[in-house]
C-alpha cells in the first residue's frame, strides 16, 4: 500500500499525464505487468470509488493502462512520464 504523500503525488501526477480513450476496448497480447486498484474520493459525504488499472510497461519505455473506468478504459503513458510511475509502483 502506498501512504508516503511524495508516493501519491507522483502518482497523481503520471495518471494526470495518460492520454485515455474511453470508446476503445483493447485485448493486449501477453499478462499485465501489475494490477494496481486506486482509492479516489470526489466528494467527502460520499464513499470513495476503488478504480482498477491493469498496467504494461513497454520495450520503448512507455505505459499503456488499461482501466475499469468507464471515461478511461484505454489509456497510453509518454516516455518522459512513464519512468516516475513505474519508480513508485515496481520496488
Amino acid at each position: 500500500m502506498i501512504t508516503e504523500q511524495e508516493k501519491i503525488d507522483l502518482l497523481r501526477n503520471s495518471f494526470e499525464n495518460v492520454n485515455w480513450e474511453s470508446n476503445i476496448k483493447v485485448k493486449m497480447v501477453r499478462k499485465e505487468d501489475i494490477v494496481v486498484t486506486l482509492f479516489y474520493t470526489f466528494d467527502e459525504n460520499m464513499p470513495e470509488r476503488l478504480y482498477e488499472y491493469r498496467i504494461w510497461f513497454n520495450e520503448n519505455e512507455t505505459v499503456t493502462i488499461i482501466s475499469n473506468n468507464e471515461k478511461e478504459r484505454y489509456g497510453t503513458l509518454e516516455k518522459e512520464h512513464s519512468q516516475n510511475l513505474k519508480n513508485v509502483l515496481i520496488k
